[in-house]
């Protein structure tokens, strides 16, 4: 066995779970920031059909995820903050058992796994939404919903509303805000999931050799990531050489590693999808040949100058905006002592479209090398 591979078989064994304990605590928290007499609907992700009879890989709803962990499509998730003895209730409504179609697409939770391991009250099959939703909303002086999510429940759930015209209110501005702030257990599998990113990545690098394929390091890249245990990839994976590593969402991957290229790599795993699907994001840039070139290592080194500087700012209280701010500088700095940028480079300016037939003298600006931010929240 390798040490690359002992590492990621560690990682498999290392890895964190989400509790019930966490989820309950989210689900009360969520609970108790609903207005009295609320019903808050929470719809799953549709899926989608890749060709004729099979679908791309299913991912639920981040927000059904982190409530409960619910994994299935066709779900709907209810809570209920209404008078009377009941007035904290938690209901689902999923994809009933059906032995000929798990015979096609695996077992489902159905209604019974719903109650004993997704923290709900209740649970009905699916096509029982629209009469059980009629009663709950009919209760309720206020509903919160989230249109766009899933088009099929939007067209079920717009006639059942427009019949009582209750106040609708986005759960979104709750839960978003909840997501920002994690827990021990959060954090453990955030970390997790950078782990295994972290190791795809020196997989990658050790895969890296002139006249190699893009999607030759890509498949390296997902191979790690799912060997390790990772869920998904946390979006599209960017292996981008050359001229193609100036396009910032490069997915293609089906060009040559040549020598002398830079081969930049913009790839990470998501962990624990019922756990939460946690993401990891990591973007490294390396010599095909493993020597830089005098001009690559000057502009490798100014970057990582001002990653450094960033991370050097971050501390509490401090915006992300600020971090933005203090990496731009450091690059236009950089940019201006390499002679990349004019000496009196400032932030960018508004320049009005130069006259027909006369050639523009708008000096160059960071934003046409850095037209992104720094980070993610």
């Amino acid at each position: 066995m390798t040490t690359a591979n002992f590492e990621l078989d560690r990682l498999v064994r290392k890895a964190p779970k989400a509790t019930k304990r966490d989820r309950k605590s989210r689900l009360d928290r969520f609970w108790d920031s609903l207005a009295p007499n609320s019903v808050a609907i929470l719809v799953s992700n549709p899926e989608r059909t890749r060709s004729h009879d099979t679908e791309y890989p299913y991912r639920q709803s981040s927000d059904i995820l982190y409530l409960n962990g619910f994994p299935e499509p066709q779900s709907v998730l209810v809570v209920c903050k209404l008078s009377g003895r009941n007035k904290k209730r938690r209901i689902m409504f999923v994809q009933p058992k059906d032995r000929a179609k798990e015979i096609w697409t695996g077992v489902r939770v159905g209604v019974e796994g719903a109650k004993a391991d997704y923290l709900v009250h209740e649970a009905f099959n699916i096509d029982q939404l629209e009469p059980e939703l009629k009663k709950l909303v009919a209760q309720a002086a206020n509903i919160y919903y989230r249109f766009g999510v899933n088009p099929e429940f939007d067209a079920k759930f717009t006639p059942l509303w427009h019949g009582q015209q209750k106040t609708l209110l986005n759960y979104e501005e709750i839960l978003h805000e909840m997501r920002l702030f994690k827990t021990a257990d959060e954090l453990a599998i955030m970390r997790h999931a950078a782990a295994i990113s972290v190791e795809a990545h020196k997989q990658a690098m050790l895969a890296t050799q002139p006249g190699v394929k893009e999607f030759q390091i890509q498949a390296k890249l997902e191979w790690a990531f799912r060997h390790a245990g990772a869920t998904f990839e946390a979006y599209g994976s960017i292996v981008a050489a050359g001229n193609n590593a100036v396009i910032l969402h490069y997915t293609s991957n089906n060009g040559s590693v040549n020598d002398g290229d830079l081969l930049l790599v913009d790839a990470a795993c998501e962990f624990g999808g019922v756990a939460g699907g946690y993401a990891s994001d990591i973007t490294r840039c390396w010599p095909a040949n493993g020597k830089f070139t005098p001009a690559q290592r000057e502009i490798y080194q100014l970057v990582l100058d001002s990653q450094m500087a960033a991370l050097r700012c971050i501390k509490p209280g401090v915006p992300l905006s600020k971090v933005h701010e203090t990496a731009s500088n450091v690059l236009r700095r950089g940019l201006c002592k390499l002679g990349i940028l004019p000496s009196k480079a400032a932030a960018p300016k508004k320049v009005k479209n130069p006259k027909k037939g006369k050639a523009s003298t708008t000096p160059l600006a960071l934003s046409d090398f850095y037209m992104h931010g720094t980070s993610h929240w």
